[in-house]
């Protein structure tokens, strides 16, 4: 029997294959891989680590100035230096960029890769599956191309394009290669490049630069190919020889070992064949080829043509029947020979129950007539080499994470099913296979006998399921695969390239790379043993000259200089100062994690060493910095050359440490820069502290009133309510009395009496008082009208003169005329009455004729019978001894809120007998009785009078009431500080960091941040606020109970024997407080210089900071003086102009307000975006703080109001999201009609039509603002590609919750859970759109198109609920307290339980991975680093359980974020307790009101006999209880009452 025993060959080779080669399993990785590929979850494929390290910049830079190929390891991050390569061109050049992959599945996983870290940059992928050889129009070419910058496809395409005249090569700025050492023989790219390329260059046309990628030049052991790829590809082959230190770090070479497994004498010796395989082999010759289907179609042909097919087919038995039947057992006897008996038997099993299914002339003429034998699951029957195999498997000591490689495709499937079930290694491996397939798409391949889930294998083996791949040549070279600890080849490599690229994957610390052999001592195990020991010596000879190198390096480090501080004695050399370089960036680099924070050092040759006997060359070294630090000190080259990378880096180091020095980023004990360095410490937060007592204006008065030779007045108009007329009234002062904003002064809960001082004062001297009648004083009447009866009153003096201009006042008035029923009903303002015994003072509301019946009043008292029958009688109502108030009472505790009720009509009478009435309008009684009131608003504004000249005078601010409100605390007062506090805390952010970003331009933003928190934090504004003697002017109401007038005769005996200084206890936050109010004050009095006068003033620095507060302008325009000249804006980066409807003056600050981190330190003139963001979080906050402020008359808002909108919108999250909802541009795409595809059949090969401009389908794609921001970063890639999905699944529901349900969805945006460097670009947008145009209106232009303005307007609009969940849930349960004490417990179902917390932190800056937490203090109180992405780990969910007093009150679960789940179960908390909170205020209303007669009728009673008796009652206590210690919190999260 003439069978083939060669492998099977693939039937047709397409578009997307690269070369010829029919037996390479790599190669054929084309269906199955490329097929299934597509349904690779992209988190699944996420790109290797793709920080730029110093080998790779190297090879970089070594790229800009020639054409190279890359030669690098596998897993040395070869991708990254294309990455680099590309965001340059893409910066310089306008032309396109094509980047070419040998397979579909390198295509897709290059293009995921490259679209992450460009993303803003539109890249397609062109395969053969897109009908690419079917677009015979260049019209289609052009139109697919139009806005494209970056093509990734396979090499075929780029091939052929160019062949036609479809892509012509001077429109490529940039061919980059990847696999490029396939560019051999008749290769496409090897013919692209000797038939186009190298003609047009020979002939001076421009021709795009070539960067070629490889773990390998070699594809033979022939060295001289390394030249023959290099003239192909008109590069030159280079790896990074300056790096050996780091590249080796990063790199890890495993032990290779070799087994054997047989000894030689049976090599080449057939097995014997199975039972199985001899029935099989009988069928076949059995096999009537006359009845073949082929022949019988022949046959039927009757042309010349099909009788000479006819003759062939049957002389050769060559049919696809026969053909089949002999590749299968040819493959069977390969089995035999490799495995043993029991796999062939397996596979042949398999194999005729699948040819049967697929062929009826097979299985009806062949195989029906096999009796197939029972194969045991469990394996047997195995050769050496397998048991071998297992043996390996079964001795490996780490947790294994390996692959093994076998060459045919058959094997790899059995070799799986054996390890998962043999004894020796099922319980120890959980294995998965992967395999290429040579057939065409869409046919099942039943000679292969492999799993046709290669994608979910692959995804399996990355998440870690499998720990075990069996896998064809296809995992050579590619392929994203976790680094391992083992690989096994279980078939000898084919040539060094599978050798070097089979190595590569076991990169793990301490792993093996076994070489299975059949004859440990033949020919092959000797030269694979000598090209590892050659590897291996050239590595320790290069390590051997490096350390005779140092020993006479050493000898010149004497010489060396020295760093030293004289005044602390502090000293660095070159044995130290890469020790503290790197601690210096590890302390000054951003805060994000993941990113390369280490500086990276480039060597470079300068000529060789003349003492050296083998020449070897001297060196220097450059270091780069990480990207957060200034750009001038960024880069620093060693001092002198030296002969080892070693100490030359060394050198490089003191250099740039020198330098930080000098540049002030380094103290005088040589340590980077901290907080403690900037100001003195002043301790930290004491809690309430002891401080002056309010400054009392009145012994100054007193002391005037006495001796003083002038007066001042100003008119007082007092609002009655009821009354026809105002009251007029003269304020008389012996010092110049301050004007008063208009003060109400409540009655009860509706009505209260407004005083309204005239703006214009008069001064006149002494004894003109009495020419115009100014000498008579009314405010003792006044005080005696509503208080003489309650107490005595001590003086005659009162230290405020009061005196009507319409009428005489007079003591003698009061109670001056019996009542008369008729007099009173005729007088048009009505008197009070008062009891004849007690004085105490009533208003009349009824009089009646007569007594009324005991039922009809509500009580009538026990001697009610013995009162007078015949006379009339009055219904009166108390005038009441908590009136006056700053704040309008509660009605509950209004004097006589009565109502007949339940048959009782009058609530207290009295016989008219028993009254008096005043000679005066009950009006002066009331103004009489808030006359206290009235003296603590004078006085408060004597106190602000006294502060604004004696304190604040260099200010120039006149207005009192102005400054009233900034010294006034939060209580029972109509206005305090709170609103002021809140704009000037964050002008005064905003200008300590503008001022800092100005005068320290060589700080980085870690620094200014810990220096901004220093200047103005609680602590230190607290000191100051007392230091400028701010603390006695505080303004603190504390409810009165026992309040008595105090006259001048009272002062004056106190002034008789002087007290000591009085203190008085008061929260420190609230002492620093009044800082922020007074700078609010000045703001809003004079804008933003008087608001710096005001700064300057009262937060003066020492001159060891080096800083001085200097205007806005001028800080602004050292900052714009700043920023590079003459930058060119790249082209992807102008739509942002368009969009933001704003043209920067200079382009190189948009550049830097959308560089990350990661991405800057490649040029030197880059700098990111960290410091941009600094600043422009504090102007963003001005310009939102201004527009709450602007909400005036009922719309004003309180300040926690303010706060709650603010922390709303500028939140991280939803400034992500309209980051993620703000599209700049829209680019026209077009793409072939699928329909047409697909009538096309081009998965068949079908190649009749062709793809004309009638079949593209044209979209508009929208290009949001986050894919603009430069990066460089998989990290950063990963957070975007995954933010992108969630928004896209939640947007429509974020949209609908804040624009028609009118509330902020805190829940669904944790859910989306933004990276931090989403708000972060917004913020650094506006820092640079400040500091090129210097005007607020542009800040804001962009921040409406960005559509947060008009989010802001819509809040404020529709009073959406913004209250964050955490926030609310705090106020509903204090946390301070043990019975409302909150815990939450987070449960991640990969990780168990992870943490644990007993609130949130309301921090408008939160978070970075979208967590909100309470973040533990480093060292100076410094933040710790926040996340730049999504630290979740694969597939990981999470749940929370909340607990309030012990009690569980929420259980969510599925959130997919911890941020989120904690949200959740925040929201539940807070709708349960407002439903139990409702249920309670409903059973005590309930209560109440069964109640509410008994109740009444004792209060009334008791009031009334208080009144009755004179006795003294407490003024109702309506202040809150404000403490330090409250629970919302302002601007800069500090904690004030809500």
């Amino acid at each position: 029997m003439d069978l083939d025993p060669r492998e099977d060959s693939p039937g047709e080779m397409d578009i997307d294959r690269h070369d010829g080669s029919e037996d390479s399993d790599n190669e054929s990785f084309k269906s199955a891989v490329d097929d299934l590929s597509e349904d690779l979850d992209s988190e699944a494929s996420t790109p290797t680590a793709l920080i730029a390290r110093a080998y790779q910049i190297e090879m970089f830079e070594a790229s800009l100035k020639k054409n190279i190929i890359v030669a690098m390891d596998t897993g040395s991050g070869k991708t990254q230096v294309a990455v680099l390569r590309i965001a340059r061109e893409l910066e310089q050049s306008d032309k396109r960029i094509w980047f070419l992959a040998p397979t579909v599945a390198l295509v897709r996983q290059q293009h995921r890769v490259l679209q992450s870290q460009l993303p803003a940059v539109k890249i397609i992928t062109l395969c053969g599956h897109d009908g690419v050889d079917t677009w015979s129009e260049k019209a289609v070419w052009d139109a697919v191309l139009l806005n494209v910058r970056l093509v990734v496809s396979t090499y075929q395409v780029l091939s052929d394009a160019n062949a036609h005249g479809f892509v012509q090569l001077d429109s490529l700025s940039l061919i980059v290669i990847d696999e490029a050492h396939n560019c051999s023989g008749s290769h496409p790219i090897s013919r692209l490049m000797t038939e186009g390329y190298l003609p047009e260059k020979k002939a001076g046309r421009p021709v795009p630069s070539i960067l070629g990628l490889t773990a390998s030049p070699l594809m033979s052991n022939n060295l001289d190919d390394v030249d023959k790829l290099e003239q192909v590809l008109d590069a030159v082959c280079r790896t990074p020889t300056k790096h050996r230190e780091e590249l080796i770090a990063h790199v890890n070479r495993p032990e290779m070992r070799l087994v054997s497994y047989g000894d030689s004498e049976d090599a080449g010796v057939e097995p014997a064949p199975t039972h199985l395989m001899t029935s099989f082999r009988e069928a076949y010759h059995g096999l009537d080829i006359r009845k073949d289907p082929d022949v019988l179609f022949l046959k039927s042909q009757r042309t010349e043509r099909a009788r000479e097919k006819l003759r062939l087919a049957i002389t050769k038995k060559d049919t696809p029947a026969q053909r089949a039947l002999k590749d299968v057992y040819n493959r069977a006897v390969s089995v035999c020979g490799e495995l043993g008996p029991w796999a062939a038997d397996h596979y042949l099993s398999r194999a005729i129950s699948l040819l049967s299914q697929q062929s009826r002339y097979i299985a009806e003429g062949a195989l029906q007539s096999i009796r197939i034998p029972a194969v045991p699951e469990v394996p047997t029957q195995l050769t050496s080499k397998v048991l071998t195999l297992l043996q390996i498997l079964a001795s490996h000591q780490q947790d294994p994470v390996g692959i093994v490689f076998a060459q045919q495709r058959v094997m790899v499937g059995l070799l799986k099913h054996i390890v998962s079930t043999h004894p020796l290694t099922k319980d120890r491996y959980r294995v998965a296979s992967m395999t290429g397939t040579a057939t065409m798409p869409g046919q099942r391949n039943f000679k292969d006998m492999t799993s046709k889930e290669d994608a979910a294998s692959l995804e399996g083996f990355r998440e870690g399921r499998y720990n075990l791949l069996v896998a064809t040549s296809v995992l050579e070279e590619g392929i994203d695969v976790p680094i391992c600890n083992l690989v096994i080849c279980f078939d000898e490599p084919l040539n060094i390239k599978s050798f070097i690229q089979r190595r590569g994957r076991a990169r793990m610390g301490a792993s093996t790379l076994y070489l299975m052999v059949q004859d440990a001592s033949g020919q092959s195990a000797t030269d694979w043993r000598g090209l590892e020991r050659q590897m291996k010596e050239k590595y320790e000879d290069e390590m051997r000259q490096n350390t005779e190198a140092e020993l006479v390096e050493d000898s010149r480090v004497v010489g060396y200089p020295v760093l030293e501080n004289e005044k602390t004695g502090a000293r660095l050399t070159l044995f130290d100062a890469r020790s503290h370089l790197h601690h210096f960036c590890a302390k000054a680099s951003s805060r994000t994690r993941h990113l390369q924070n280490e500086p990276y050092f480039i060597i470079r040759k300068v000529y060789p060493d003349p003492t050296s006997s083998n020449q070897r060359p001297l060196l220097k070294a450059t270091v780069h910095l990480p990207g957060s630090i200034s750009a001038g000190l960024r880069r620093h080259e060693s001092l002198w050359t030296w002969t080892t990378e070693k100490f030359a880096i060394r050198d490089a180091s003191f250099q740039a440490y020198k330098a930080l020095y000098e540049a002030g980023l380094v103290n005088d004990h040589l340590l980077p820069l901290k907080a403690s360095d900037f100001f003195a410490d002043v301790g930290h937060d004491l809690g309430n502290i002891l401080v002056r007592s309010q400054l009392d204006p009145w012994p100054e008065i007193v002391h005037t009133w006495q001796d003083g030779s002038f007066l001042y007045s100003r008119r007082l108009t007092v609002l009655v309510p009821g009354a026809e007329e105002p009251l007029e009234f003269q304020l008389i002062l012996p010092v110049p009395v301050p004007y008063m904003a208009p003060l109400k002064l409540w009655w009860n809960s509706t009505s209260a009496l407004t005083f309204i001082t005239d703006r214009e004062m008069r001064e006149f001297r002494r004894e003109e008082m009495t020419d115009d009648g100014l000498s008579l004083d009314h405010s003792f009447p006044l005080l005696a009208m509503a208080f003489q009866h309650r107490f005595p009153l001590t003086g005659r003096e009162y230290p405020i003169r009061l005196v009507s201009t319409q009428r005489k006042l007079d003591v003698q008035d009061i109670a001056a005329r019996e009542f008369d029923p008729q007099l009173f009903a005729s007088l048009p303002q009505p008197p009070l009455v008062r009891n004849v015994l007690t004085k105490v003072p009533y208003f009349v509301t009824e009089v009646l004729s007569s007594k009324p019946p005991a039922e009809l009043v509500l009580n009538p008292g026990s001697d009610y019978a013995d009162l007078p029958e015949n006379v009339p009688y009055v219904a009166y109502k108390s005038l009441g001894k908590a009136v006056g108030q700053l704040v309008p009472p509660s009605a509950d505790h209004e004097p006589g809120n009565w109502t007949p009720r339940n048959g009782k009509l009058y609530q207290k009478v009295v016989p008219s007998t028993a009254l008096r009435m005043d000679d005066f309008p009950a009006v002066f009684a009331q103004v009489g009785a808030v006359m206290p009131a009235l003296t603590r608003a004078v006085e408060t504004s004597l106190v602000a009078a006294d502060l604004i000249h004696n304190r604040l005078g260099s200010l120039e601010i006149d207005d009192v009431p102005l400054i009233v409100t900034a010294i006034t605390s939060p209580g029972p007062v109509a206005t305090n500080y709170e609103r002021l506090e809140f704009i000037g805390d964050t002008i005064l952010k905003f200008c300590a960091c503008l001022t800092a970003s100005a005068i320290f331009p060589t700080y980085h933003e870690r620094l200014l941040s810990q220096w901004k928190d220093s200047l103005v934090n609680n602590v230190r504004l607290c000191k100051a606020s007392i230091d400028f003697g701010l603390d006695e002017y505080i303004i603190k109401h504390v409810a009165s109970k026992k309040w008595r007038p105090k006259f001048v005769e009272d002062y004056l005996e106190e002034m008789k024997s002087p007290k000591p200084a009085e203190t008085r206890e008061m929260g420190s936050k609230m002492v620093a407080d009044i800082v922020e109010s007074l700078i609010g004050a000045a703001y809003t009095y004079g804008d933003m210089p008087k608001a710096l006068q005001c700064i300057a003033l009262l937060v003066p620095t020492a001159k060891s900071s080096n800083f001085k507060w200097q205007e806005v302008a001028l800080s602004r325009e050292q900052l714009f003086n700043l920023a590079p000249d003459n930058a060119i804006l790249f082209e992807h980066l102008q739509p942002l102009e368009t969009a933001m409807g704003y043209t920067f003056t200079k382009k190189s600050l948009l550049i830097e307000a959308m560089t990350h981190p990661s991405c800057s330190g490649l040029s030197n003139n880059d700098s990111c975006y960290e410091r941009l963001e600094f600043l422009g979080d504090s102007i963003l906050d001005v310009i939102v703080v201004k527009r709450l402020m602007a909400e005036t008359g009922p719309n004003e808002l309180a300040h926690y109001q303010m706060h709650e909108y603010l922390s709303s919108v500028v939140t991280a999250d939803i400034m992500a999201f309209l980051s993620m909802e703000w599209i700049i541009k829209q680019t026209e795409s077009h793409t072939i009609d699928p329909a047409k595809l697909e009538d096309m059949d081009l998965h068949a090969n079908s190649r009749k039509s062709k793809i004309t401009p009638a079949n593209l389908i044209s979209t508009k794609e929208d290009w949001p603002f986050w894919r603009f921001m430069r990066h460089n970063s998989n990290h950063v890639a990963s957070a975007q590609e995954k933010t992108s999905k969630r928004h896209l699944a939640l947007r429509n529901d974020i949209l609908a919750a804040i624009w028609h349900e009118n509330r902020m969805p805190w829940a669904l945006l944790a859910r989306m859970g933004p990276a931090k460097f989403y708000s972060d670009i917004v913020e650094s947008l506006i820092g640079a759109v400040f500091i090129d145009s210097g005007e607020w209106d542009a800040c804001i232009q962009v921040l409406t198109n960005m559509g947060l303005l008009p989010l802001l307007d819509h809040f404020l609009k529709t009073k959406a609920h913004v209250l964050h969940p955490n926030v609310e849930l705090g106020i509903l349960a204090p946390p301070n307290k043990r019975e409302t004490r909150t815990e939450f417990v987070i449960i991640s179902n990969k990780r168990g339980v992870i943490g644990q917390g007993t609130e949130f932190k309301d921090e408008r800056g939160a978070v970075d991975d979208g967590l909100v937490g309470v973040p533990t203090e480093g060292e100076e109180g410094e933040k710790p680093p926040y996340d730049d992405g999504d630290v979740s780990l694969e597939n990981e969910v999470f749940s929370c359980k909340l607990f309030v007093g012990g009690r569980q009150v929420a259980d969510v679960e599925g959130a997919a974020t911890k941020e989120e789940a904690r949200v959740r179960a925040a929201e539940i908390a807070v709708a349960l307790l407002k439903k139990e909170r409702k249920v309670m205020e409903e059973m005590e209303a309930g209560k109440k009101a069964a109640d509410v007669a008994v109740g009444n009728a004792a209060a009334d009673g008791d009031g009334d006999n208080g009144d009755e008796d004179g006795e003294e009652e407490e003024w109702q206590e309506v202040e809150a209880d404000v403490n330090d210690n409250g629970h919302d919190h302002d601007a800069d999260g500090d904690t004030v009452m809500n």
